[in-house]
């Protein structure tokens, strides 16, 4: 609780939802101090507090009138405000009523737009208790819940009914909101203390809570929850099954939370555990105990906003075996099936009104992953184990279990694949391939998932632009940024070589205006590639230096920025830098005017032993950095460029390039191209920066 607080304002509800909670108690912190600061009212530190019946705000510091401070204004134009006599006009008469200051106070400046009057005003000090209902008020109103109703002919809206306002500022009496008048009373817990409590002092908010079942401090319910589980699991002989999004949503559910623990009836173990455990947690938020040999056992654990007792365990344990019963069910009719013979069923469902079916989706990823096959060379049995991948990785979708879990697809395909003897790597394939599913999660590990993931990335990303579903600011309803990341990441992990603009041609045909969009496409991955690059460690100068060069090999273009960003540690690099640029420069200008010119070369042209040094140098490395970019080994290939400084910067300290002797200046320009063009491939060294 915070500290020497001097305000305190609590908003009682009927119950709030649980998922409503966490963004709200953000959102309410945030504009609490951003009217604070906007209305000039000093402050030391904000806490929010919430529970499922109330939301509580609380200050220290709080200042009780606003801070002095000068304003300056700016009114009319120098020309508006005065007449052709000298004499004020109306609209610079009306600046000094409306903010009541005299001619004397105004002084002229020059502006972008000529030259205006200003004048400084001292603003007015306010209460802050006269301020506080307009900012409350305020916070009620921009609080962003999914869904407000308004629950009586006041014009407050509120996800459920605000039935009392406690505000307790230290120097002020009563306030109104809405026609609500505020009290100091709270009310206690609404089953075992539903009555209103009278708060004298801040101070003693927290422990009359306490002293009638509410815990207002959501980090303390969750802190005790928590303790209470591990303790309960721990009775029960195992280990509590750590699931953190659960144990936020009872922490909002509750106001006084108990820990009660129960058990089903151990047949039903034969069930696979991820279905008991979905139907636990998804349907009664029950908490799942694992046995010392890490196997769920037929214990749960429920947190109650009541004290546990005979009649609440046997209530739970009712419940859940009717809903295990109905699990069962559901398997046991899945498992008539086999996942094989699924697949056709996969046409009547529908995946996207202009994309087709799930089946049309299955197809199009089957092209995908073709191509992937063929680029890697991967050999005949493992092309056989990702097109049987993914001929199955949807048919888990049509599941009885899958439509009653959604969040088991892929992760129950998993299992009756194997149970059908499908392989190994064909059922990770199933569940691996919708990796990752959140950020952090994660990535696919064997190449058959590897694969098979990459054809739905990229069906998922080519087939929303095709039909207009693009990212827009911050919205991404999609997860397309996600799935690009992912495919980046992919390629990079796994150190595979894979031209991604090679792919999306190849699958251009399957897709409304598919060639059209490739460009698009690879400028959304790239912007993904950037992130993932600067998250490596690299610097802007890298990345773009690496990105400009139009290839969308990520694997190669992250290895060329990370051994610039290795190699520009060398004392040598900016020096390297600076020569190779020279050399660069004077190419591209050449070439920006005389684009499509033929350079010719003659060895006899040579006037100057310094031209024979450079060329012979670049001639005699040729097959090794020819070999070094195969290898992809930049550092050493950047070890040769030093190696070759010298003899450039006497070429330049001796060699005019852009001699008026046409014959000479091409035979040099020629010398020049053909030793960047084994470089400009690889980066764009103009955009690396000397430092």
């Amino acid at each position: 609780m915070l500290k020497d607080a001097n305000f305190l304002c609590e908003l009682g509800t009927e119950e709030i939802p649980a998922g409503y909670l966490p963004p709200a108690i953000e959102a309410a912190k945030r504009l609490f101090i951003d009217n604070l600061e906007e209305n000039r009212i000093n402050f030391k530190s904000i806490e929010v507090y919430a529970t499922p019946r109330r939301i509580a705000i609380l200050a220290s510091g709080m200042a009780e009138t606003q801070r002095e401070e000068v304003a300056e204004i700016k009114g009319p134009s120098v020309k508006a405000a005065y007449g052709a006599d000298g004499s004020p006009t109306r609209a610079l008469e009306g600046f000094l009523k409306g903010n009541g200051i005299a001619r004397e106070d105004l002084a002229t400046r020059d502006t972008d737009k000529g030259a205006y009057l200003f004048a400084r005003k001292r603003l007015a000090k306010k209460k802050t208790a006269d301020l506080l209902p307009g900012i409350i008020a305020g916070i009620i109103a921009q609080i962003p819940f999914p869904k407000r109703m308004r629950w009586s002919d006041k014009a407050v809206t509120f996800p459920r009914p605000i039935r009392y306002f406690l505000i307790i500022l230290d120097g002020g009496g009563p306030l109104e909101i809405d026609g609500v008048a505020s009290s100091n009373k709270t009310r206690g817990h609404y089953i075992q203390h539903n009555r209103m409590l009278e708060v004298n002092s801040i101070k003693d908010y927290d422990g009359i809570l306490k002293q009638n079942g509410v815990i207002v401090n959501q980090q303390e319910r969750k802190e005790i929850i928590k303790r209470d589980l591990e303790e309960a699991a721990h009775k029960a002989k195992g280990f509590l099954l750590e699931d953190e999004e659960l144990l936020d949503t009872v922490t909002y559910l509750t106001e006084q939370p108990s820990v009660c623990a129960c058990s089903f009836d151990g047949n039903f173990l034969k069930l696979p555990d991820i279905i008991l455990i979905a139907e636990m947690r998804e349907h009664q938020k029950y908490f799942s105990v694992i046995g010392p040999d890490k196997k769920l056992t037929n214990k749960f654990l429920v947190v109650s906003n009541n004290p546990p007792t005979p009649h609440v365990t046997a209530g739970n344990e009712r419940v859940i075996a009717a809903r295990l019963n109905d699990a069962r069910f559901f398997y046991e009719e899945d498992r008539k099936v086999k996942l094989a013979d699924r697949v056709q069923t996969l046409t009547s469902v529908l995946f996207h009104k202009e994309l087709g079916s799930i089946y049309d989706k299955v197809q199009r990823m089957q092209d995908i992953a073709d191509f992937v096959c063929r680029r890697l060379n991967l050999d005949g049995t493992l092309e056989a184990k990702i097109r049987r991948a993914v001929s199955l990785c949807k048919t888990d979708l049509v599941t009885a279990v899958v439509f009653e879990f959604p969040s088991l697809q892929g992760k129950i395909g998993r299992i009756y694949a194997l149970e059908d003897g499908e392989d190994p790597d064909v059922a990770d394939a199933i569940e691996e391939h919708y990796r990752p599913r959140f950020s952090g999660d994660r990535l696919p590990s064997a190449m058959t998932s590897l694969a098979v993931s990459l054809a739905e990335k990229v069906d998922n990303i080519f087939g929303s632009f095709s039909v207009g579903n693009i990212p827009k600011g911050s919205a991404d309803p999609y997860a397309l940024r996600r799935q690009a990341s992912a495919i980046v990441e992919i390629l990079i992990r796994n150190e595979i070589n894979l031209e991604l603009e090679e792919l999306l041609d190849a699958a251009t045909k399957n897709y409304k205006n598919g060639v059209r969009i490739v460009d698009s496409i690879l400028q959304f991955i790239a912007a993904r590639a950037k992130t993932i690059f600067s998250e490596s460690g690299l610097s802007h100068d890298e990345i773009d230096a690496c990105l400009s060069t139009g290839s969308s090999d990520y694997l190669e273009l992250f290895r060329r920025a990370r051994s610039v960003n290795e190699f520009r540690k060398n004392e040598n690099f900016s020096r390297m830098l600076l020569s190779f640029k020279r050399m660069n420069n004077i190419v591209s200008a050449f070439r920006k005017e005389n684009k499509a010119y033929p350079l010719s070369f003659d060895p006899a042209l040579f006037r100057h032993e310094e031209e024979r040094e450079l060329y012979d140098f670049f001639q005699s490395k040729s097959e090794t950095i020819g070999r070094l970019i195969s290898a992809s080994n930049y550092i050493e290939l950047f070890g040769l460029l030093i190696e070759a400084k010298p003899i450039i910067d006497r070429f330049f300290d001796k060699v005019l390039v852009m001699e008026n002797d046409t014959r000479l200046r091409d035979n040099r320009l020629y010398v020049l191209e053909s030793i960047l063009k084994n470089f400009t491939k690889l980066m764009d060294f103009s955009r690396i920066e000397d430092r």
